[in-house]
């Protein structure tokens, strides 16, 4: 597994630790559904659904935990679709009727 993965899926790991911590849902399961999660969504394999939940962190970990104007929050989940989109356009071909 390559490093990107490995990196994709920490981030993941804790995204998805941090939002379930805040329900009543013990250790074991816990980690149930994060391996789950991380076997469902591979980089590779599902560059749209990584590109989507990047975008999802980063405008949570923005309206949450960092300390941004609206203007600035904007800016950057703007940025992170424009660059998600670019880099997951030339990953998947387009569907030809």
């Amino acid at each position: 597994m390559g490093m990107k993965s490995k990196f994709a899926g920490w981030v993941v790991g804790r995204v998805l630790r941090d939002l379930l911590g805040g329900f009543d849902i013990d250790a074991t399961k816990k980690n149930k559904i994060i391996k789950a999660v991380k076997q469902m969504i591979k980089p590779k394999e599902e560059p749209v659904a990584w590109h989507g939940a990047v975008a999802v962190a980063v405008a949570l970990a923005g309206a949450f935990g960092l300390d941004l104007t609206a203007e600035q929050l904007s800016i950057t989940i703007s940025t992170i679709i424009a660059i998600g989109s670019f880099l997951v356009r030339r990953k998947v071909t387009p569907l030809k009727d």
